[in-house]
């Protein structure tokens, strides 16, 4: 049961890694952030007030972590709305779309997308960024 458990919590690591490798890490350098729209999903009648500039995009991209469907779902809401953009790294162009509840999806270079979360966002969202679990 033991060597179970420890092959498990390998193979976890390793999946966490691979999924951050093309990742710009927590702190990166993120140039030339800029924001290109804000909006809502359907039903985000209450979504006026939320906007984000290129500063507070950049603050959130350097905190947030990339996270799994299973983290975003136990630990996030999704909130409708949302200010979408791009940002340059060493690694190419990113596309990202952060909504208001501390959730992300990046675009990275390649293609390929990433689901991002932050629970130390608090200083540039207008709501709680997720600090406890959803009911």
């Amino acid at each position: 049961m033991q060597a179970l458990k420890l092959s498990m919590t390998v193979a976890a690591l390793a999946l966490a890694l691979a999924g951050c490798a093309s990742a710009p890490q927590p702190g990166a350098a993120l140039d030339e952030v800029r924001v290109d729209s804000r909006g809502a999903d359907p039903g985000g009648g209450g979504c006026g007030d939320f906007t984000l500039n290129a500063a507070q995009a950049r603050y959130f991209l350097a905190r947030a972590l990339v996270v799994t469907d299973r983290q975003l779902h136990d630990g996030w809401n999704v909130l409708p709305c949302y200010v979408r953009g791009t940002a340059r790294s060493s690694a190419g162009v990113w596309r990202w779309e952060i909504r208001a509840g501390g959730t992300a999806t990046l675009e990275t270079p390649s293609g390929a997308t990433e689901l991002r979360a932050c629970s130390d966002c608090d200083a540039v969202l207008p709501q709680p960024a997720g600090k406890s679990p959803k009911p």
